[in-house]
């Protein structure tokens, strides 16, 4: 059967409300670090040890979470087979899209010469659906081998810091209750750290607000202005939501969903707004995705220009020292 990128979105949608029904959280929202380790606890295809990226990663989070799958790893029918692992007996496949670029000929018009025409290759990239299966639903694959805890990296919060320094945003911590991007001024404001229960919680509320700042006008200038309560704001609200865990995962930091600038009424505000916009519109939900992956890959982007930087002016230094 035939499936469209639609079908797939509504699909995780209706997932998703049902976690948030049953209050169980989403697959954003885990504050422990991955068992298998920050690349191989993605969802990722252990054949060509590709991660699966954008809404096919969090859909294939989604169902590790309803059917309680353990194993990230994922792969097709055929990919399995050829290893020589066998799909399990009433196993049913997820859908997944998979992109296809394919080249088309067009005419471009010289300006010169009207009728001298110049064919050129234009990239179409399109979409197919394929299944996947996890690695629970798979015989004879080897186990994938838990990380030990000696190898875990400590918090490196100075990320988060470079990613601010590097985009000219001024960070300032003081005593409030409160955690909140301006973005008239460009400004993050947070509490002390002291007040975080947990580094845990600086870090995700940080990244959030990180991914807020990522939206305005003069970054990837994103529509900020809706008031509270409204399809705008949520719709913000969420890519921010988004934009942090996937850019905690891929620094390789803890996230946890839990703010200091929600109270428990807003957070259930919060929730039950974006209930109601997963059921009422789900191209919404589909934006916010969208966003927030957008928002995540920025922020990563000038997380590795400013260690890049901070390495150059370290060479540049130590050559200085060894000329004089």
């Amino acid at each position: 059967m035939n499936r469209s990128s639609k079908d797939i979105l509504n699909n995780f949608i209706e997932n998703l409300t049902t976690l948030l029904n049953k209050n169980k959280l989403p697959p954003w929202q885990k504050p422990w670090y991955p068992q298998f380790g920050l690349e191989n606890s993605k969802p990722h295809n252990p054949i060509t040890q590709q991660p699966y990226r954008g809404l096919n990663a969090l859909h294939l989070s989604l169902i590790s979470d309803i059917l309680g799958f353990d194993d990230p790893r994922w792969m097709g029918f055929h990919q399995a087979q050829q290893m020589g692992w066998k799909i399990k007996s009433g196993e049913h496949g997820t859908a997944i899209l998979l992109p296809i670029t394919q080249l088309k000929n067009s005419d471009v018009r010289d300006d010169v010469i009207e009728q001298n025409r110049h064919s050129l290759p234009e990239k179409i990239i399109q979409f197919r659906t394929t299944y996947v299966f996890n690695a629970q639903q798979i015989t004879g694959i080897p186990t994938l081998q838990s990380i030990s805890p000696d190898t875990v990296n400590p918090f490196k919060t100075i990320k988060l810091e470079k990613i601010a320094y590097q985009l000219g945003i001024k960070v300032i911590e003081t005593a409030s209750n409160r955690a909140y991007y301006a973005p008239h001024l460009d400004i993050i404001k947070l509490p002390l750290r002291h007040q975080f229960i947990n580094e845990y919680a600086r870090n995700s509320t940080f990244a959030h607000e990180l991914a807020h700042a990522s939206g305005n006008e003069h970054r990837l200038a994103r529509n900020q202005s809706g008031e509270f309560g409204s399809d705008a704001y949520c719709i913000e609200e969420i890519t921010a939501e988004i934009g942090a865990y996937l850019l905690c995962r891929e620094l390789g930091l803890h996230f946890l969903a839990d703010h200091p600038d929600q109270t428990d009424e807003q957070h259930l505000a919060y929730t039950a707004h974006w209930i109601n916009i997963l059921k009422n519109d789900p191209q919404c939900i589909g934006l916010a995705i969208s966003q927030g992956n957008e928002a995540a890959k920025f922020l990563n982007q000038q997380y590795q220009i400013q260690v890049l930087l901070e390495d150059n002016q370290l060479i540049d230094n130590q050559s200085t020292k060894l000329t004089t």
